[in-house]
């Protein structure tokens, strides 16, 4: 509705979605400013808390981010409120669901009516006052779409399609994380038999509701699973039964075609099989006999010799392998391998562990896996190369591209009517055209409405007459200024776009034309979007390229022309006027040349210059032209009269003389020559010849009564003849005086009818001053009375609020002794608590302080008591010590003892000295360890005694400690516990005044009361007087304001213009009119009157003319009666010589009629020129020099291809479509004409109307830049966008060679290298419904494959080729034929191919279209490959995104 809402946005758990809700999303923060996690609603997820609602828009389901205020709600603000200071803005568009009615958060948001694209599009619009947030919130969308767009590809399609279904079902992707085993997508969907049918149907399946249901138990069954253990099936189950579900389609295909085979009496086939699958096994028996999986070697021969991609190398086909099994090996790989060449996993392990490098990912594939590349992008048969965008393809000039024109783009163009309303303009089709592709966009700009002075964008009649020449038309239109803002976002979002060209046909004043250059300037150029043409540029300067005015916008306007002036230029070139008008017979008069000069006249080949100014205006040039004209053609008919009349009267003449000399047997010749021998030179005696002027010759007879009658007779018919000619002459005189009255009377009606239009307009203007003041005066008396009443009321008012006063001073009395009490008592509660909570601070603090020292007293205890505990025992240990030394002294001594009485025996013993030596030696050895025994003991002993006195040392200072601590402990707990009655004692008399306050409060309470009841209807009448006053003050206002604007509106009501003068032109005009009208009248009667006594008086000359040649033939006779034969001789003679006579002045009268009708031609040539020449004179005005500095691109009219190829290189020719057809039917001379002039200059094109497009093949191959299309669904758009297909959808495509450079490439031209095409359709994959399909049954598909050639061929219909119908079938269509679509492309560089795939209907026997696919020839790949489809408005979103059909194709030069 145009509102701001505020709304909170977030990622969902599963991050493939946004959330917009009104409450705080919870969860970190993700990707900038985003949040991932739930919405926050209550304290947790089982509190009984109700549900937030939220709205989810799918990433799958965006189209683009765009920046700025460019949808359809930003508009609908912009007309509510000024939202241009608000930069910060840009919109979400996104795919519709078919749930999208039933969306929670419209409903509880009560957000109304959602505004919907035509594209099937809605857009969610956002406001970001903060710049900081602005710029991370779009880069935080930016980079959570790259991030899906680059996930996308690598996962599993069959996983996408299906979640696109549930999710357009009303189905929410959930959490993530859930699912089950191999659900490594993190959906956690679950799909019940219901949502299953509901697939089906969706998905065009060739089952019945029954047999659907039947095939999800039967699946549920077979996994163990009961419709009570579950609530529904995981999304992996669900992709094994959709194959499940796809194997049925071949089935129900296979009888199909078993059916009609049947029916034709071939043998029945044994099934339909999956074409992939069939290939599959082909190659993969081409070398290893095994069928289940390719290796990268088969592959790879494969790709060389069916698909023609020789550049492919086995690394290449290895990491595609990698990417095709997702970095794994499957189960169903390694089955496969292991039935190839005896691998198992166990095997592949101890590969690895032994240092062997396996990677069977990058080996083989299997079927699934080569399914689905079969289906990829990558294998597009529209070459992916050619459609990635390339930077050095850019850098030709300007005219070397084909540029993506849109035809009247501000019209509103919906998808039900398929057509464009003239009376209906619509900002959002300007943004709409250019996200298409269009790079080339129409403006039709007009004077605002009056009082306006923003120029406008609408569709419009060219009028040049001065009556409307600056009168707006009040059909919808765009404020120029709006159409400008919109392509500034659209650049602001598309910064990489290449320029955007405004084709502007510029119909203002020049008030708004300056209007226009401004709004150019402050949009465009303070944001550095515009391009500025240099000035000094010259002519002939090649134009710059579409990569070095990246971002920019160029203006296509008419330039003002050297010959011509810096600020005039001639519109002459209007589309409207260029649809009916023909270009001139001649060619060597253009009237440019003459407008600048003296004209003083006209001829038939141009204008008469005079080399001094002379004083003739335009009018009278063109009166003066017309009444020559006028003249000239009078003469020469006169002269044709009389002509034809001396014809009459020559072949009458000569009859008369035929039918003498056969009457009397002879011809000319004889009779001639008989005279001249002079066998009749003698004549009877009283005969006499005589001449008639009619012709006739007369024998006089005086005693010849016939004669003598015939003779009368001829008088009388010369005379009549006069009559007849003077009749006719006068005729044609008053025929010419009524041309030129009802001419005159044709000026007069219309100079009266533009007064009486000037006098109705300002009697209106006055009247509606004059009704305005009235009703201003009236307002202004109604505002004062108001005022007066509103003062009374104020005086009421304040008496009443006196009252209250009183009454609220003496409530605020009572009040204030109980609040002074209450405040009173409330501070001696107050400060007793304070006293009490400081006391049992204080207290706690003496206990915490005293529970400290007790502790430190019990620590020092305990440290005397383990200081005493190893007194002792190191005590112990030197006494230990003291015993081991004494032990060893006393053996030591022992041990010597022993050794003195070894000695002594062997001196006793002289045999037993060396055993006594070695036994001393001995017993010496063992004494000296019991004496290093006893020294180890005794440092022992000394080191522990020195220990000891330490601790005897440390066990005093702990004593002393103790007993100091245990006294300061003490004192502690006795502080402590003085404290805690202080407190307590405190605590009572706390209580006692809190007890106090509180009753004191409550009598401050009910005196409040009272004063607030007092206060509240002071304050309800203080309110009220408030508002009296304030309604006093705006009364007084508005009476004030009311009686300025009245005097306003008197004065400007008796300032009126004065309408005497005009009504006395108005007079003056009925006066000419009537004059020119009794003129006209009086002229028209003369005209009848004379007309009728012209054709009286030629019937009596003929009657006339047949009773004297009745009568000279009577008189004939009679004389041969009478053997008068010579005097027939004579008559005869004499008829014969006056028609030659009269042949003769028949002669010289034939170029005296060739001489008038030179003159008149010459003279109508003349007015020709000066029809133009005034023609071209309105035509001429005054452009803006600010408006010619932005303009590049200069719209000129096409005269003769002479001419035009002296143009400057800037110049553009518009072209109808019907003239396109007319110059290729002219030969090949006018089509290279055309292709040469388009190699330096530019030329347009357009349709006939906005309803319907044109074949834009044929204006293509000539070379034209802009071929304009209306922007519609039809079979020529849908080839628009795939020609724009190439070079990334940017626009803009180099055209051929041929077409480019300057050496005319003949052989190009007359496409003398064709190519041969030859395509079998074999399968297709989920086909959906038809958008303009009314039931919901299955589709009948069927495609129809149509070559559009550029060539003169092209004039003829395009051939196509269609398939056979698959009846019930969508999802995945089987067309088992041999038979190919074969073609002959005569010129491959510009000829197009175009797949359309229908739906057919037998009932009502019509085709729905579905998808297409359109694509160059010249981009097509030959091979194995898919063919994506797109929608009727060249995209391929929503269920169109998986569509496509499976075809073979082959290419030979």
């Amino acid at each position: 509705n145009g509102k701001q809402q505020i709304r909170r946005l977030g990622i969902a758990p599963n991050n493939r979605a946004i959330n917009i809700t009104t409450h705080k999303h919870q969860g970190p923060r993700m990707l900038g400013l985003l949040k991932q996690g739930v919405v926050g609603g209550g304290s947790s997820a089982d509190d009984g808390a109700p549900a937030v609602p939220v709205k989810e828009v799918d990433l799958s389901r965006v189209v683009r981010m765009q920046l700025g205020q460019q949808s359809r709600r930003f508009v609908k603000a912009r007309t509510k409120q000024d939202t241009t200071n608000t930069p910060q803005s840009l919109s979400i568009i996104y795919r519709r669901s078919a749930n999208s009615t039933k969306d929670k958060l419209v409903k509880t948001m009560k957000k109304g009516t959602q505004i919907v694209m035509d594209a099937g599009e809605d857009s969610l619009d956002l406001i970001i006052p903060s710049k900081s947030d602005f710029d991370e919130l779009r880069r935080t969308l930016e980079d959570l779409l790259a991030f899906y767009q680059e996930e996308e590809p690598c996962a599993n399609p069959d996983y996408a399609w299906i979640q696109y279904h549930l999710v357009d079902m009303g189905k929410s992707l959930g959490g993530g994380g859930g699912g089950g085993n191999n659900n490594d997508d993190g959906f956690c969907i679950r799909t019940t038999c219901s949502d299953w049918v509901a697939l089906c149907k969706r998905w065009n399946a060739p089952v019945s509701k029954g047999e659907a249901t039947a095939m999800y138990r039967a699946f549920c069954e077979s996994l163990a699973i009961s419709n009570s253990q579950t609530d529904g099936l995981e999304m992996f189950e669900v992709v094994r039964l959709l194959e499940v579900l796809r194997q049925r389609g071949l089935e129900v295909s296979t009888t199909t075609t078993m059916a009609s085979t049947s029916e034709g009496g071939a043998s029945a086939t044994t099934g339909v099989e999956d074409p992939r699958k069939r290939l599959f096994k082909r190659i993969a028996q081409s070398k290893s006999g095994a069928t289940q999986a390719i290796s990268a070697e088969e592959f790879l021969t494969f790709m060389h010799e069916k698909q023609n991609e020789t550049d492919m190398a086995l690394n290449d086909v290895k990491d595609l392998f990698y990417q095709l099994n997702g970095a794994r090996v499957s189960p169903q790989l390694e089955d496969a391998i292991s039935v190839i060449s005896g691998y198992t996993r166990d095997t592949t392990q101890q590969q690895q562990q032994q240092g062997e490098d396996v990677s069977w990912e990058r080996e083989y594939i299997t079927w699934e896996a080569f399914g689905r590349y079969l289906l990829l992008e990558s294998n597009d048969v529209f070459d992916p190369d050619r459609a990635s965008p390339s930077q050095s393809y850019m850098n030709e000039p300007l005219n070397n591209y084909w540029i993506n024109t849109s035809h009247d783009t501000y019209l509103r163009r919906t998808k039900e009517s398929k057509t464009a309303d003239h009376k209906k303009t619509d900002l959002q089709s300007f943004t709409l055209a250019l996200y298409r592709g269009a790079r080339a966009i129409e403006l039709d700009v007009w004077n605002g409405p009056a009082g306006n002075p923003d120029p406008v964008v609408r569709f419009g009649v060219t009028s040049f007459s001065e009556s409307t020449a600056n009168k707006s038309s009040s059909s919808n239109s765009l404020v120029f200024a709006d159409v400008i803002l919109t392509i500034s976002y659209f650049l602001q979002s598309e910064p990489q776009s290449f320029p955007v060209i405004l084709l502007v046909e510029n119909h203002c004043s020049l008030p708004f034309q300056e209007k226009m250059a401004r709004d150019i300037e402050n949009i465009l150029g303070k944001q550095n979007l515009l391009y500025r043409p240099d000035p000094s540029t010259k002519e002939t300067d090649s134009l710059p390229s579409p990569a070095e005015l990246r971002g920019k916008v160029v203006i296509k306007s008419k330039l003002p022309r050297k010959m011509l002036g810096k600020s005039v230029v001639l519109n002459d070139d209007f589309d409207d006027e260029n649809r009916e008008s023909t270009p001139p017979s001649f060619t060597d008069y253009d009237s440019e040349d003459d407008i600048t000069e003296h004209v003083i006249g006209f001829n038939s080949t141009g204008s008469i210059k005079s080399p001094s100014p002379q004083k003739v205006t335009t009018d009278q040039l063109f009166q003066t032209a017309r009444t020559e004209s006028l003249e000239a053609t009078s003469t020469a008919n006169a002269v044709l009269l009389q002509l034809l009349d001396m014809k009459h009267q020559a072949q009458q003449s000569q009859n008369h003389a035929d039918a003498l000399l056969r009457d009397i047997g002879m011809s000319y010749d004889e009779l001639k020559k008989k005279r001249e021998e002079g066998s009749t030179d003698i004549v009877e005696e009283g005969t006499e010849v005589e001449l008639c002027l009619d012709g006739a010759c007369k024998v006089k007879e005086t005693a010849d009564r016939a004669t003598e009658i015939a003779k009368a007779f001829g008088e009388s018919v010369e005379e009549s003849r006069l009559l007849a000619l003077a009749a006719a002459t006068e005729a044609r005189s008053e025929t010419d005086l009524f041309d030129i009255a009802r001419e005159d009377l044709t000026d007069k009606e219309a100079v009266l009818a533009e007064a009486n239009e000037e006098l109705q307009e300002v009697s209106k203007s006055n009247r509606d001053l004059v009704e305005a003041a009235e009703r201003a005066l009236s307002e202004a008396r109604t505002n004062r009375e108001y005022a007066e009443n509103a003062e009374r009321r104020v005086m009421a008012v304040r008496g009443l609020v006196n009252r209250s006063h009183n009454q609220a001073v003496s409530s605020e009395t009572v009040a204030g002794t109980a609040d002074a009490e209450a405040k009173i008592s409330e501070q001696r509660a107050s400060e007793a608590e304070a006293r009490y909570q400081k006391a049992r601070s204080t207290a706690e603090k003496e206990r915490k302080s005293a529970e400290k020292e007790t502790k430190l007293e019990d620590d020092l205890g305990a440290q005397l008591i383990a200081a005493k505990k190893e007194v002792n025992e190191v005590k112990g240990a030197v006494s230990a010590a003291r015993e081991r030394a004494d032990d060893a002294v006393v053996k030591a001594d022992r041990l010597t003892d022993e050794i003195r009485e070894a000695k002594s025996m062997g001196y006793d013993d002289e045999g037993s000295v060396a055993e006594s030596s070695i036994i001393a030696n001995e017993k010496s050895k063992e004494r000296r360890a019991y004496i290093g025994e006893m020294e180890k003991a005794l440092t022992d002993k000394l080191g522990l005694e020195s220990s000891t006195r330490k601790l005897e040392t440390t066990i005093g200072d702990l004593q002393r400690k103790a007993a100091l601590q245990a006294k300061v402990a003490a004192y502690a707990r006795r502080q402590a516990d003085h404290s805690m009655s202080i407190a307590d004692q405190l605590e009572e008399h706390a209580l006692e005044e809190r007890e106090a306050a509180n009753l004191r409060q409550a009598a401050r309470v009910n005196a409040k009361r009272g004063v607030e009841s007092s206060d509240a209807v002071l304050t309800s009448t203080e309110t009220q007087l408030a508002e009296a006053e304030k309604a006093v003050s705006e009364a007084n206002g508005i009476a004030m304001a009311s009686r300025q604007k009245a005097e306003q509106f008197s004065k400007e009501a008796e300032a009126v213009q004065d309408v005497a003068p005009l009504e006395e032109n108005v007079m003056r005009a009925q006066e000419i009119r009537d004059t020119a009208h009794s003129i006209y009248e009086s002229a028209k009667e003369s005209k009848e009157e004379a007309l009728e006594r012209s054709a009286k008086a030629k019937q009596v000359h003929e009657t006339n003319c047949v009773n004297l040649a009745n009568l000279e033939r009577d008189a004939m006779a009679e004389l041969l009666h009478k053997e008068s034969v010579q005097q027939a001789e004579l008559l005869a003679v004499t008829a014969c010589e006056n028609a030659r006579a009269l042949s003769d002045q028949v002669d010289v009268l034939e170029n005296t009629c060739k001489d008038a009708e030179t003159v008149a031609k010459e003279k109508s040539g003349a007015l020709d020129i000066a029809t133009r020449y005034k023609e071209k004179m309105k035509r001429l005005q005054p452009v803006s020099p600010a408006l010619a500095k932005l303009t590049l691109l200069d719209s000129c009219n096409l005269r003769n291809w002479e001419k035009s190829f002296r143009l400057p290189n800037y110049a553009i020719h518009s072209i109808p479509d019907s003239n396109v057809v007319k110059k290729a039917e002219q030969g090949k001379e006018e089509w290279k004409r055309w292709v040469e002039f388009n190699k330096t200059h530019f030329s347009r094109t357009y349709p006939e109307s906005a309803s319907r497009n044109y074949n834009p093949l044929l204006p293509w191959a000539m070379g034209c830049q802009f071929v304009s299309m209306n922007f519609i669904r039809n079979k020529f758009m849908l080839l628009n966008d795939g020609r724009f297909r190439e070079n990334g959808r940017q626009g803009y495509v180099l055209k051929p060679e041929y077409l480019c450079n300057d050496a005319n490439d003949d052989g190009a031209l007359d496409c003398t290298r064709p190519r041969q095409l030859s395509i079998r359709i074999l399968s297709g994959f989920c086909l959906p419904k038809s958008v303009e399909k009314k039931s919901s049954s299955t589709i009948n598909p069927f495609v129809r494959v149509t070559l559009y050639d550029a060539s003169p061929a092209s004039l003829l219909p395009s051939p196509a080729f269609k398939t056979q119908v698959v009846e019930g079938n969508g999802l995945n269509p089987v067309w088992n034929t041999q038979e190919a679509a074969n073609f002959s492309c005569l010129n491959p560089s510009v000829g197009m191919l175009l797949f359309t795939v229908y739906d057919h209907c037998d009932v009502t026997k019509t085709d729905l279209f579905i998808g297409s696919s359109a694509m160059p020839v010249s981009c097509i790949r030959q091979g194995y490959r898919c063919v994506s489809l797109f929608d009727s408005n060249n995209t391929r979103s929503g269920a169109m995104k998986y569509a496509s059909i499976f075809v073979k194709v082959k290419i030979e030069s």
